[in-house]
């Protein structure tokens, strides 16, 4: 089972706040869900942590072909309404890939590391903060980096439970 799984299920012991309360049932944020397919660009979940904090376990596709997915875990804090965090760099360093469907080999996972890390270096230890907005029957993750609207980064969401078969796949 995998972490992600994991965290769905220990957050039904426990309930969250809004706007993440679906987590307490198991429920995950599916990102930009083909509902046809049952894929999603990333799946994330949440689940107080041992401290009271709550987690968020995201599984994030950041390659299509090859089909590359990323693993992070990093604390999350709830404000105004909104879920926020900071990527940090340990976050990265701790997070976990996949390659086509297999671990990559060391030398692999170096250079995806790498990749990662400049690719997220304007964004790491900077807060951003998503709000969760009924938006035409549709829930839109409406996305602030330090504060400021940043509208490219906007995506369509919907909770979806592990049972019902989504997946983070291109």
């Amino acid at each position: 089972m995998s972490v992600l799984a994991l965290l769905a299920l220990a957050a039904t012991a426990a309930t969250l706040p809004d706007p993440i309360a679906p987590a307490s049932e198991g429920q995950m944020q599916c990102y930009a869900p083909d509902l046809a397919r049952k894929t999603c660009a990333s799946l994330s979940s949440y689940a107080l942590g041992a401290d009271g904090g709550i987690i968020n376990d995201a599984l994030v596709l950041i390659s299509k072909s090859p089909k590359i997915t990323m693993e992070t875990t990093a604390p999350v804090t709830i404000k105004d309404g909104r879920v926020c965090g900071a990527l940090q760099p340990q976050d990265l360093e701790a997070a976990k890939f996949v390659y086509d469907d297999a671990p990559p080999d060391e030398s692999r996972l170096a250079d995806l590391k790498l990749a990662v890390k400049q690719a997220y270096g304007p964004i790491m230890g900077r807060e951003i903060c998503t709000a969760y907005v009924q938006d035409g029957g549709r829930l839109t993750a409406r996305i602030t980096q330090d504060g400021l609207p940043n509208p490219g980064l906007d995506e369509r969401v919907k909770w979806v439970s592990p049972a019902d078969g989504y997946k983070v796949s291109p």
